[in-house]
């Protein structure tokens, strides 16, 4: 329903964008009708593909911050379960888990194009550690554990522990671009410099004395 009014309100600003561009050329500038016709139709079609276009970019704009506010939301989560943890192991795990996500939402807020890059993170990775946290605090909390909750325990660690290594291969791929950007420069100024043919200490230093042997047999 929102696309279909969102056309008829495009049509309908493109029609009267065109409509008054062929009076202006009709009335103003004494043109004949049928080149006003072709000249405010020409105009009309632009503008309403200009609307189109610019639709389209805010609505992929909502859609990436949309997306970027959900995977904040559960990292916020993250978190918050840090402090129900009472294993000192799992809890340097899940820190160190909740930095590098922090560390990804960062690049993305700030290079919104790496969105793509993190988004299958984003929708299935994290989905997943937010719930398996979840559940593993659920069951570290109960008074009474039998050996099957003992596994399951135990599972979810090995989990968390392979999502820890997900997200460490997920922020050093949004960094490969950084990466590759810096050692570009630092090439291209290495081969600057010794591109370069600088004058030489000795040359400078000889240069000079010929100088003053010039100036003192001037005076």
């Amino acid at each position: 329903m929102k696309r279909f009014i969102r056309t008829i309100w495009r049509w309908f600003v493109s029609w009267n964008v065109g409509l008054f561009s062929a009076l202006i050329s009709l009335l103003a500038f004494r043109l004949p009708f049928f080149i006003s016709f072709l000249i405010g139709a020409s105009i009309g079609v632009m503008y309403s593909l200009y609307m189109k276009k610019k639709e389209k970019k805010n609505l992929l704009y909502d859609f990436k911050d949309e997306r970027l506010k959900d995977a904040k939301k559960k990292v916020r989560k993250i978190g918050k379960s840090l402090w129900r943890i009472r294993s000192v192991a799992m809890f340097s795990k899940l820190s160190r888990l909740y930095s590098i996500c922090q560390k990804i939402i960062e690049i993305v807020e700030k290079q919104p194009d790496r969105l793509a890059v993190a988004q299958p993170f984003f929708n299935t990775t994290l989905d997943s550690i937010v719930t398996i946290i979840d559940k593993y605090i659920y069951l570290t909390k109960q008074p009474v554990k039998s050996e099957e909750i003992r596994q399951a325990i135990h599972e979810a660690e090995e989990a968390l522990s392979l999502a820890l290594t997900k997200a460490e291969n997920e922020l050093l791929d949004m960094l490969e671009e950084d990466l590759f950007d810096l050692k570009t420069e630092v090439k291209l100024v290495k081969h600057t410099i010794a591109s370069e043919d600088p004058l030489s200490l000795p040359t400078k230093h000889t240069v000079t004395i010929t100088e003053e042997k010039k100036h003192e047999q001037k005076r």
